[in-house]
């Protein structure tokens, strides 16, 4: 199934962007935050470490990821060094396409050994402002296979996965099913779970960071006919009992309105943002 949305992101601008991960001198080993502030003031980058004695290897490595828009590489080392939701981790998005960009939700029967049902996966044209999302559904379990070499085909090469407490669910639940098929191993994505972004901006208002409260009171959305995530499991085993569309279309419901909210989240996410510096 497609549908089509429209959506607003402005992300980081690919120079700003740039120069604020040039910047980032925290993911060099044996630069903390107090050296880093330091250094950063009196105008040092990652290029300017590359004669560096001791700096210079790793200097080298950044740069090298940063020149090449090796995306994957440096959330990996923005996350470790800094945090999962650290502003400079939406600079990521400055540099990337908008063909690479993917918003993930999946369903599944519960935990990550348990078969994956239906993929959501949001695209974006950032030119025309719109939003794009493809679901593959299993009609059967036997289907599973199928939903997955979909998912496989849809996603670019060396995406950037936007979600929603995706790193500790979809995207590890997708990687052991299609390991369990033998359809081979993802390589992890660069990858934004804005659950991290939604508690640095919000727990302390909120408490509550659930997608569904966070999409009610951080976006004026509300969803008065959709099902609880917990039901979800419980709606597609009826489907497959009876074979009802009355099952399933409330399913698809729920995860199209879930792809949806996350790429309006990382809009709010970007606007908040973008009133303060990325680098902070």
């Amino acid at each position: 199934m497609e549908s089509a949305f429209s959506l607003c992101l402005s992300p980081p601008d690919p120079a700003e962007a740039h120069a604020h991960l040039a910047r980032a001198l925290g993911l060099i080993y044996g630069i903390g935050p107090v050296r880093e502030t330091l250094l950063r003031a009196r105008g040092y980058t990652l290029f300017d470490l590359l004669r560096h004695p001791l700096f210079g290897q790793d200097a080298a490595y950044w740069t090298q990821a940063l020149t090449q828009r090796d995306l994957a590489r440096l959330a990996q080392g923005l996350c470790r060094w800094y945090s999962a939701s650290h502003p400079l981790l939406l600079c990521l998005l400055g540099l990337a396409e908008d063909t690479k960009l993917v918003f993930l939700d999946l369903e599944s029967l519960g935990l990550s050994t348990l078969p994956v049902f239906l993929v959501g996966i949001g695209r974006v044209n950032l030119r025309e402002g719109k939003l794009t999302i493809r679901q593959f559904f299993a009609r059967d379990l036997s289907e599973e296979m199928a939903v997955l070499s979909q998912t496989l085909e849809e996603l670019p090469e060396r995406p950037l996965v936007v979600g929603y407490n995706s790193k500790a669910h979809d995207w590890r639940q997708l990687r052991a099913r299609l390991a369990y098929y033998g359809l081979g191993e993802l390589p992890e994505p660069a990858h934004l779970d804005l659950l991290f972004f939604a508690r640095r901006l919000w727990s302390q208002k909120l408490g509550d960071c659930s997608l569904s409260h966070v999409e009610k009171e951080v976006l004026g959305r509300t969803r008065p006919l959709d099902i609880p995530s917990e039901l979800v499991p419980l709606y597609y085993e009826a489907f497959l009992r009876t074979g009802q569309p009355r099952f399933a279309l409330p399913i698809l419901a729920h995860n199209r309105e879930d792809v949806l909210s996350v790429a309006l989240l990382l809009g709010r996410i970007l606007e908040e943002h973008a009133r303060a510096p990325f680098s902070t």
